[in-house]
């Protein structure tokens, strides 16, 4: 099942600049694991807004479970998730 995932996250105040780098570190290692996986297909940074990705997973449980593992979860202001509908096999058969 595909979704796509909108998240934006803000450094908290009472965080160091070196502490919040150790954390962006550890999303960056942890998304590429998922990509390896084929759990994510795309990435992609929204300058000034976040990152928006597609992840290819078994169903929205698993959707759940991905975004509240990434080391940067609890420091999302907003996460936006909606599944999508491969359309390019209904295009193909027309």
């Amino acid at each position: 099942m595909l979704f796509s995932v909108r998240l934006v996250s803000r450094q908290p105040a009472d965080l160091s600049p070196d502490a919040w780098q150790g954390i962006v570190g550890e999303q960056l290692k942890s998304v590429k694991a998922l990509y390896d996986q084929g759990k994510i297909r795309a990435f992609y940074r929204e300058t000034g807004a976040g990152v928006l990705a597609i992840c290819d997973v078994t169903d929205a449980r698993e959707m759940d479970q991905l975004i509240a593992g990434l080391p940067m979860g609890r420091y999302f202001v907003d996460t936006t998730v909606h599944p999508l509908w491969d359309m390019v096999p209904t295009l193909q058969s027309v």
